[in-house]
């Protein structure tokens, strides 16, 4: 039986609510509004202006469980379900089907949150099997194309849903180090496609891809992740981390990043993935037993690579896809160094002369502010059909 139907005939809506015309539309929107309400609330919590959290976990796990599974795995799902189309030529899920997904998704943070009052076993059903509905969702037109270049993403989605399980039970930080991986790995080959392919565009220049380079790029990549799942302790595993840093700023060195300092909706990719390559280097670090804070290469990795790749992302793409011209104005510039602002203050604070919380409080403020602009700003378009009349 298949479970999702694909060839169900399209009918363009030109007109009215355009919210599940296609992936990115609800999960970009209500990605950035968890973000928000997540960190948000997360500082009222350790700050002492909230007292409650209704949740079995305490507040640091909720808070990155829902960072990362909550906020990240809606964007990714969005992405994906946008992206498929284009790769294979033929639809995902729209409409019904996709209102369906995201009121899973939607089940699923609420499931979380209430946790202390439901059964263990609903809430780590509910709240993994989003992503294996997201699998289901571009399995067909990726296996239907013969797509076999992107069926990783179905591997990589299910990897989600078990390291999402795996946060429910006694091997929580081994599923938070499993998705950690998965969304680096997407990050790495998703960067390492678009980015070049949009400055190309943009710039009318070209960009040189070294198959090579790219194949080691992306094995010492998950070599990396791999290991750093399976034996985090490794007194070598610096070594895998510093591998991937170097091959991966080597691949960066060829996309001419000097000539977009001028074009927000490309220095935004740029910096989010030099924040990639340092995430690694500061990995490294850590496990090297330098002298810096342990959230030093986690944070590096969460508010500074995927903060800043995904904003810039959501923020490009949300207009590529709605018809609308590829510019922004000052509001998400703004946006823009607010949410790097954030990763510096999150990722550094223990070097500036403020107290902890400050520092916690500080990086907050920028990140709402980056991500509230985006909401602000973006949320008219992702309600409203295409400037140019097509359904999508």
């Amino acid at each position: 039986m298949t479970l999702i139907n694909i060839s169900e005939p399209e009918r363009p809506l030109l007109h009215g609510f355009a919210l599940f015309r296609l992936g990115f539309r609800p999960f970009f929107l209500l990605g950035s509004l968890c973000g928000l309400l997540v960190l948000g609330y997360f500082i009222l919590l350790i700050s002492g202006m909230a007292t409650e959290l209704p949740s079995r976990w305490d507040i640091v796990e909720w808070h990155r469980h829902e960072m990362l599974f909550g906020f990240v795995g809606a964007i990714v799902a969005g992405f994906l379900l946008t992206a498929v189309p284009n790769w294979t030529g033929l639809p995902t899920v729209k409409g019904s089907r996709l209102a369906a997904l995201t009121w899973l998704w939607c089940a699923g943070r609420a499931c979380v949150f209430m946790s202390a009052k439901l059964p263990e076993t609903l809430v780590m059903v509910v709240d993994a099997s989003f992503f294996v509905g997201c699998a289901l969702a571009i399995a067909p037109a990726l296996i239907r194309s013969n797509n076999k270049r992107n069926y990783g993403f179905i591997a990589l989605l299910l990897l989600l849903a078990l390291a999402s399980g795996l946060t429910h039970g006694e091997y929580a930080d081994a599923g938070i180090r499993l998705g950690l991986g998965v969304v680096t790995l997407m990050m790495t080959l998703i960067g390492g496609r678009v980015i070049p392919f949009f400055t190309e565009r943009r710039l009318g220049v070209s960009i040189t891809r070294n198959p090579r380079i790219e194949k080691l790029t992306m094995m010492c990549t998950a070599l990396a992740v791999l290991c750093n799942v399976i034996t985090p302790d490794a007194p070598w595993l610096y070594l895998l981390f510093i591998a991937a840093g170097v091959v991966n700023l080597w691949r960066f060195t060829s996309w001419q990043t000097a000539k977009t300092f001028s074009i927000p909706l490309l220095w935004v990719l740029h910096a989010g993935y030099i924040w990639l390559i340092f995430s690694f280097f500061a990995k490294a670090a850590v496990l090297m037993g330098l002298s810096v804070p342990a959230a030093f290469a986690t944070h590096s990795l969460t508010a500074g690579a995927m903060g800043t790749l995904i904003l810039g992302m959501i923020a490009r793409v949300s207009l590529g896809h709605s018809g609308r011209p590829l510019e922004i104005g000052k509001a998400m510039h703004i946006a823009f160094v607010a949410i790097n602002l954030a990763a510096l203050l999150r990722v550094f604070g223990w070097c500036l002369p403020m107290d902890t919380m400050t520092g916690f409080q500080l990086a907050a403020l920028c990140w709402i502010t980056a991500y509230g602009l985006f909401v602000v700003m973006y949320t008219p378009i992702l309600l409203r059909p295409r400037l140019d009349g097509k359904d999508g």
